[in-house]
């Protein structure tokens, strides 16, 4: 069962994605590893917090998963938390960054059974005018409602067919 509360898809100009990675055998029990960057939320935010002339209009919290490590052997997953900064935007020293092409990007708030990937791929796909691109880039935005609370989003790069 599942419960749309938003479908998009934008075309973005691209993006220097700003914050902190850290590496872990994907498909495994990676999570703790990836807990641990939100241990330095204050820190990570604070300072692109600080850095207005470079925010886009993706202004809330992410995490951002990639595959360029990934290979057969040692099945790395990338996890970077931080945020979708202009693209030529400076990196604060002590961050990692990403350039991420101009593009398009899968956008999906609600509930599912099951992993929210697989269930906006599929949503994607459905489109019949955009194929998912996962191998690029997936990730969670984390928008706060107008009491503070956070909430959950999904987004996943993808490719426009033809």
């Amino acid at each position: 069962m599942a419960v749309d509360k938003k479908f998009e898809i934008v075309k973005h100009e691209g993006y220097r994605f700003i914050g902190k990675t850290v590496y872990a055998r994907a498909f495994g029990k990676s999570e703790k590893v990836f807990d641990a960057l939100w241990g330095y939320d204050d820190w990570l935010f604070g300072n692109l917090d600080n850095m207005k002339e470079h925010a886009t209009e993706e202004i809330h919290n992410a995490t951002l998963m990639t595959w360029d490590k990934y290979d057969d052997k040692n099945c790395l997953l990338g996890y970077t938390r931080g945020r979708f900064m202009k693209s030529d935007a400076p990196v604060p020293s002590d961050m990692d960054y990403i350039d991420i092409p101009e593009g398009y990007i899968a956008k999906w708030a609600g509930s599912c059974d099951g992993y929210p990937e697989m269930y906006v791929r599929d949503k994607v796909a459905q489109t019949g005018e955009y194929e998912p691109a996962t191998h690029i880039f997936m990730g969670e935005l984390f928008p706060k409602d107008e009491n503070g609370n956070m909430l959950f989003e999904f987004f996943l790069a993808c490719t426009k067919k033809g």
